[in-house]
């Protein structure tokens, strides 16, 4: 039952970590000529491009949208920020999140990014698992305490 309980903590915790996926959409950022990216974003077994859903660019450093328009069929296409910026593409109440890519001269401000999700998710985890584990061995004692 104990391993049980610990492998649903074990799930749950990846499930979190994959919280900006959407099931069944992708999205593709490729990198044109003159500082220009295309955004398209479709559904992957059929592979239909979507349309009229709002794209964002937004800055890492202060979260400004530095760009917003609207998917077409065939794709967006918007000039490449000066900043490091990430891609999002609203959907219904769910969003994909990407990294931006880089212009030919590379970004004026950049700014050091850390997977701390996944560290803090990894520590959290183990944390309970141990505080799981001690309140399950005291338990088990106390249970053959009162046998005896």
């Amino acid at each position: 039952m104990l391993i049980k309980k610990i492998f649903l903590m074990i799930v749950l915790s990846f499930i979190h970590l994959n919280a900006h996926n959407v099931a069944g959409v992708d999205m593709s950022v490729k990198k044109l000529d003159n500082d220009k990216i295309e955004v398209k974003v479709f559904y992957q077994k059929s592979k239909k491009a979507l349309s009229g859903n709002e794209v964002r660019l937004i800055s890492m450093f202060d979260n400004r949208v530095l760009q917003k328009a609207k998917l077409e069929k065939k794709g967006l296409i918007l000039d490449i920020p000066k900043e490091s910026y990430w891609v999002y593409v609203m959907l219904r109440d769910n969003d994909i999140v990407k990294d931006g890519l880089a212009p030919t001269n590379g970004f004026t401000k950049t700014i050091k990014k850390e997977n701390l999700a996944l560290k803090y998710s990894i520590i959290m985890t183990t944390f309970f698992l141990f505080l799981s584990l001690f309140f399950a061995y005291k338990r088990n004692k106390r249970f053959k305490q009162t046998l005896l």
